[in-house]
């Protein structure tokens, strides 16, 4: 039985392949709830209605980038502690600063490879395993 059995994972890529293949590497995962959706309007809605345990979002997107995304994410009181992993081609030294100073959960560079993504996840959490046994 897989650990993320019980888990929900919003994917957020305007990229329909994309989308594709991240659901079949979650799904060999063994993540239980996969959702998706197509642009940062259509995230939030989603995230307004339903609870995620971890989102993972493209930067590059039409009309509201992942970036705002992340930013409204953090801005709003129910989200803020919600695992954030951005996606994208974007690799300069800037771009990842500026993700990281946002409070991203980590950075996933396309094209996405499986064992980087589940690295990613398990790091996410393991990290937050860590710190509720440490407030108990």
């Amino acid at each position: 039985m897989s650990i993320y059995k019980e888990k929900s994972i919003l994917v957020v890529d305007d990229n329909k392949l994309v989308r594709k293949i991240i659901g079949k590497f979650l799904d060999d995962m063994g993540f239980g709830d996969i959702s998706f959706a197509t642009n940062a309007t259509e995230a939030l809605t989603f995230l307004k209605q339903n609870r995620v345990d971890i989102l993972l979002s493209d930067i590059h997107m039409p009309v509201v980038s992942g970036l705002t995304l992340l930013k409204t994410i953090r801005n709003t009181s129910a989200l803020k502690e919600l695992p954030v992993l951005v996606i994208s081609s974007e690799n300069s030294l800037n771009y990842v600063k500026t993700a990281l100073s946002m409070g991203i959960s980590g950075y996933i560079i396309k094209p996405i490879q499986q064992a980087d993504l589940e690295k990613k996840i398990e790091a996410v959490f393991s990290t937050k395993n860590s710190l509720k046994n440490s407030q108990e």
